[in-house]
């Protein structure tokens, strides 16, 4: 599955046109959001590396799938345990693959619910677009 790509045009006003006072130099009307979309083209670069990162991590059995979901849409251990009303501890196991393998039906379905994919998705490791991604 190919990454997202977050190209200079992909900018925080998505190509909407924004009313703006600031002017240039010469009087005309300047680019304020330029250095906001820098730094997001950045930040974007930044989660692209991680979520690559996180997929070489599965493919060599270090990490369970849940690992990637966890990246690819931009959560930590303590957010996920959150969202999933469970013990930080608890998440950090499943992060393993040999204690997800053994997850429960119940605690598969959490995760998929959160994540909108299918149980099956996530206990055979299948990934699929984050939800950002998702239209």
């Amino acid at each position: 599955m190919p990454l997202p790509d977050h190209t200079a045009d992909d900018n925080i006003t998505n190509g909407l046109k924004i009313l703006s006072y600031a002017v240039s130099r010469k009087g005309t009307p300047d680019d304020v959001w330029q250095p906001v979309n820098v730094v997001n083209t950045q930040a974007w670069q930044e989660i692209d590396k991680n979520i690559a990162a996180s997929k070489d991590k599965i493919a060599a059995g270090r990490v369970s799938c849940l690992h990637y979901y966890m990246t690819a849409n931009q959560m930590d251990t303590g957010l996920l345990a959150q969202y999933t009303n469970q013990p930080r501890w608890k998440v950090c196991l499943h992060l393993v693959p040999f204690f997800f393998k053994r997850l429960s039906a119940t605690t598969l379905q959490k995760y998929a619910e959160l994540y909108q994919i299918s149980p099956d998705d996530l206990a055979q490791g299948r990934l699929r677009p984050p939800l950002y991604n998702l239209k």
